[in-house]
């Protein structure tokens, strides 16, 4: 007899892990679930009442994971969720589980408060739910040829991370001082850092540790998940993976505006701009106020004086929002009518606000909202090593 939605319980999980390996071959195959996922599985009550399920017996056939994060963006900070392991067992496809623990997901993220949600994933699968494709980030390839175009790193020793006190107390300096991100306990950066499958190199000056990189080795390429450090210790680091390691190729994800974005530029042979993750915004005030900070930089950093207020509104619901904008700051407010908002679905808010490109690329503004222009889209980043 199938049961659910419910909340997973601890004795549920190895059913939960067995369901995952199914379904998420390479990782099986590449050291297992639990192992190359290890922030999203371990058997504790309160990690997973958030794994939502369909029952047959004590068969878990069908889930669907929201992961608790804290995201920091330039000085604020929203309540977001990471969605994850979305299975069904090939044998109990095509009953409808999916939609009904996607549905009772998104009622839990309304109830407990969170501002957005993001998953990776099929546009067209879950854009029927209110998804959708979000978050500007450079893709640099680096490649033998343009490293050795590039100035050389000197004084500069590689190694691989050891998981010492030290290496750990070093890294994490270094990542704290990143503007963008999720918010990570002593716990969550040690799990991330000892993930099977992934590498994890540092560079070394006369001071000490300097920079970190952290790769996924790929089936067909090389890729940089996360990274951070001075310009010399990672261009250290970049030319001991392609001249000792035997990479011929590299592939680097970051975030829109880092300081090692000009690095990166003057090593590679190309580059792209393209889109993070998938976005529901869940509370439009909680996640305006979330990037408040961001968006009272940006007015700030325009050539606009005095002050001047937008209305928000996705269409169908009751969220309008207010924000006004001023050399002082922002303010977030409800809106209590929708008379001049800027009125948009669900997927297209998500891409006004986070989206890839200026607002005036896609929609056309009314002459009160045209200030945004050079204020949006707002930028956040998820690591590719912290992303669920």
């Amino acid at each position: 007899m199938i049961e659910g939605p419910l909340r997973a319980s601890v004795d549920d999980f190895d059913s939960i892990a067995e369901l995952a390996n199914e379904c998420f071959q390479y990782d099986r195959d590449h050291g297992g679930i639990v192992a190359r996922w290890p922030h999203c599985f371990f058997p504790k009550e309160e990690k997973l009442r958030n794994s939502l399920v369909m029952k047959d017996g004590s068969k878990v056939v069908s889930l669907v994971e929201y992961v608790d994060q804290t995201m920091r963006v330039d000085g604020g900070s929203l309540k977001t969720a990471g969605i994850t392991i979305v299975s069904t067992w090939p044998t109990y496809r095509g009953r409808g589980f999916m939609t009904k623990l996607l549905n009772k997901c998104i009622t839990l993220l309304q109830e407990e408060g969170y501002a957005f949600s993001d998953l990776g994933g099929d546009r067209q699968r879950y854009g029927h739910f209110g998804w959708e494709r979000a978050g500007r980030q450079w893709r640099f390839q680096v490649t033998r040829r343009s490293l050795n175009d590039s100035k050389a790193a000197e004084g500069h020793t590689v190694s691989p991370y050891t998981a010492s006190k030290e290496e750990t107390d070093a890294v994490i300096a270094i990542h704290e001082k990143e503007a963008k991100g999720l918010k990570r306990s002593r716990g969550l950066y040690e799990m991330l850092y000892k993930r099977v499958g992934r590498q994890l190199w540092l560079s070394r000056d006369d001071e000490g540790i300097d920079a970190y990189a952290m790769v996924d080795p790929r089936e067909k390429e090389q890729v940089i998940i996360e990274f951070g450090g001075s310009p010399e210790g990672t261009r250290a680091i970049l030319g001991h993976l392609i001249e000792n390691v035997g990479i011929e190729a590299l592939t680097i994800y970051s975030p829109w505006s880092h300081p090692l974005n000009a690095t990166f530029f003057s090593a590679s042979s190309w580059w792209n701009v393209v889109s993070q993750r998938m976005v529901k915004i869940v509370d439009l005030e909680a996640t305006l106020l979330g990037f408040a900070p961001q968006l009272g930089r940006k007015y700030r950093g325009s050539e606009f004086r005095g002050s001047r207020t937008a209305t928000f509104a996705i269409e169908g619901t009751e969220q309008r929002v207010e924000v006004e904008f001023s050399p002082g700051g922002v303010t977030v407010n409800k809106a209590s009518g929708s008379s001049g908002s800027l009125t948009l679905s669900e997927r297209q808010m998500v891409r006004l606000l986070l989206g890839l490109g200026t607002p005036s690329s896609e929609f056309t503004l009314p002459p009160k909202a045209r200030f945004l222009e050079p204020i949006l889209p707002l930028d956040f980043f998820i690591w590719e090593n912290e992303s669920v």
